[in-house]
């Protein structure tokens, strides 16, 4: 039993890859270690590092100038090297993934891990499966570290997650359907006849961790309108550290969406973020989206 309590209070790190797109200062600042997934622009291969060296400042111009974007995973044996550095600290390790619907990624961290414990059996690395993306995962993430600022243990911080991750809802529209239809997530002909109409789908988070579209409405400023009526209807108004992170391409479509936001909500309290590479390339430059905690079900 003391050795099971020693091993419970042990110190950790909360950490976590950089399709979270958590903004740098804040990664940074809270000293927490980020995977850098790949990303592939126009045939070159970066790895995205939460844009640290300013490697994309003209990512969404390039886009709109037809630059093709890609993304993909790394192998199980880069990750596991990731986290035997981790281990170096002597530390136990949560680790934030995004969802596993979404990239072989989360696979590849348990395939990962299982190998870490057959060589080093002391070493421990829970894996939580946020089953959603970007600032979806990074509201996660914030919860987590305010957790373990309040003195709660790995297992505490990792049950929370499990219980209140559907909690975490992420709404986005797009101005440029083929976007979605080079991802998978929009028929060719949907996109057509989208793109004809002059309609703007509403993608949400499913709660198996997939990208869907749910609504659509005609025109860019109809679809915010809906996605803040959206917003209204789940936020947690009940919860005091409830916020909204608004996630943009273009800083005045951000800021244009954090006002309506503000006129349908009420005074709730909101981040601007800009989207990165990863999330962008399947969203196109126009994207504007948002994360908050949504009531208890």
């Amino acid at each position: 039993r003391e050795i099971m309590e020693e091993k419970t209070m042990r110190d950790y790190i909360i950490a976590t890859d950089s399709d979270s797109e958590l903004l740098y200062a804040y990664a940074q600042e809270m000293q927490i270690p980020v995977f850098a997934m790949p990303v592939s622009l126009d045939g070159k291969d970066y790895d995205f590092d939460l844009d640290i060296e300013g490697k994309f400042p003209t990512f969404f111009e390039d886009l709109k100038n037809g630059s093709k974007v890609s993304t993909s995973a790394k192998s199980p044996w880069e990750i596991k090297q990731w986290f035997l550095q981790l281990l170096e600290s002597g530390k136990d390790i949560l680790y934030i993934s995004f969802s596993n619907q979404l990239s072989v990624h989360f696979s590849n961290c348990q395939q990962a891990v299982a190998e870490i414990k057959e060589e080093k059996p002391e070493a421990r690395i829970v894996l939580v499966d946020s089953l959603t993306i970007s600032a979806g995962q990074s509201l996660l993430i914030r919860r987590a570290l305010k957790l373990q600022q309040d003195g709660k243990s790995l297992d505490e911080v990792a049950a929370y997650l499990e219980e209140n991750k559907l909690r975490s809802c992420v709404l986005f529209t797009v101005d440029d359907l083929n976007y979605l239809k080079r991802g998978g997530r929009l028929s060719g002909g949907a996109a057509f006849v989208g793109t004809v109409l002059d309609l703007k789908p509403i993608v949400h988070v499913t709660d198996d961790g997939k990208l869907v579209p749910t609504e659509k409405c005609k025109g860019r400023k109809k679809a915010w309108r809906r996605m803040a009526e959206l917003a209204a209807d789940r936020f947690d108004y009940g919860d005091p550290d409830n916020e909204i992170i608004i996630l943009y391409a273009e800083l005045e479509d951000g800021k244009a969406f954090e006002e309506i936001l503000k006129q349908t909500c009420g005074d709730v309290k909101t981040m601007l973020w800009k989207v990165g590479p990863v999330i962008g390339g399947h969203a196109g430059p126009g994207v504007v989206g948002m994360s908050f905690f949504g009531s208890p079900r």
